[in-house]
C-alpha cells in the first residue's frame, strides 16, 4: 500500500532544493553560467518556475547556437538536452546537435562504424586507438528522446499519445516500441513540402495523437494516417 507521508515527504524534498538552488546558482531566477549543463538541469529538474525556464531555455538555445551547434554537457545533462530544447520549441537546435558528425557529435561514431553509443565521444579516435566502454548509456539516451520528442511516442501509466516534433533536417523517421500496452508505432515523411504520419495503436488502446499544428484526436487501435 501507498504510503501518502512517503509523497508529502518528497514534495517538501523538491520545494526545498529548488529553493537552494535559486539562493546558490539562480539569484532572482537568473542563473549566471557560460555552461550549456547548468541550465539543462535547472529546466529538467523543475528547480525553476515555468517563467524561469522559459528564459533559461532561450539563453540555452543561444549558447548551443553560439557554439556552433555543438554541445558541451556531460554525463549528467546530455541525456536531457535534446529534450529540454524541443519542449521549449527549440527543435530545429535539437536536430542540428543530432546531426553533428564530428565530435562531440553522435554521428562521429556511426561515420566509424559504430552500431553501439560510446562512453566517450572519441571512443575509437582518428588513430584508430579504442578509448574506454564502446556501449555507454548515457550519451545513448538521446534515443529516449528519439522515441519521444522525435517520434513522439509516449506511455504514461498506461495512457498512449503520440506527439511527434517533426523537421525538415530529417526527411523521414519511424520507430517501434514493444510497450506493456503492446507494440506502437510513430513515424512521418516529408513530401512536396507536406508531413504525413503513420501511427500503429495496439489492440484495446485508445491513443490522443497531438500533431504540430495544434489538432488533437483520439483515436483507438489500428492503423492511422494523418
Amino acid at each position: 500500500m501507498a504510503n501518502p507521508q512517503r509523497g508529502s515527504d518528497y514534495r517538501e524534498t523538491a520545494e526545498k532544493a529548488a529553493k537552494a538552488f535559486h539562493f546558490i546558482a539562480a539569484k532572482e531566477g537568473v542563473i549566471h553560467s557560460d555552461r550549456q549543463a547548468e541550465y539543462v538541469r535547472a529546466i529538467a529538474f523543475d528547480l525553476l518556475n515555468e517563467e524561469e525556464k522559459k528564459q533559461a531555455a532561450g539563453k540555452l538555445n543561444q549558447m548551443v547556437v553560439d557554439n556552433d551547434y555543438y554541445l558541451n554537457t556531460g554525463f549528467l545533462s546530455t541525456p536531457a538536452l535534446c529534450k529540454v530544447l524541443t519542449e521549449y520549441d527549440y527543435t530545429e537546435t535539437a536536430y542540428r546537435l543530432l546531426l553533428q558528425e564530428t565530435m562531440p557529435g553522435w554521428l562521429y561514431a556511426v561515420k566509424k562504424g559504430a552500431t553501439t553509443i560510446w562512453e566517450n565521444w572519441d571512443g575509437i579516435n582518428e588513430k584508430g586507438e579504442v578509448k574506454a566502454s564502446l556501449n555507454h548509456y548515457s550519451y545513448g539516451a538521446v534515443c529516449g528522446w528519439l522515441f519521444s520528442d522525435v517520434c513522439g511516442i509516449r506511455l504514461v501509466n498506461g495512457q498512449v499519445q503520440i506527439n511527434p516534433h517533426p523537421h525538415p533536417l530529417l526527411e523521414h523517421v519511424e520507430a517501434s516500441y514493444q510497450s506493456p500496452v503492446g507494440k506502437i508505432v510513430s513515424g512521418w515523411v516529408y513530401e512536396n513540402g507536406i508531413v504525413r504520419y503513420h501511427v500503429e495503436i495496439p489492440a484495446n488502446v485508445r491513443a490522443e495523437v497531438v500533431l504540430p499544428d495544434g489538432r488533437s484526436e483520439i483515436v483507438g487501435a489500428g492503423v492511422w494516417k494523418f
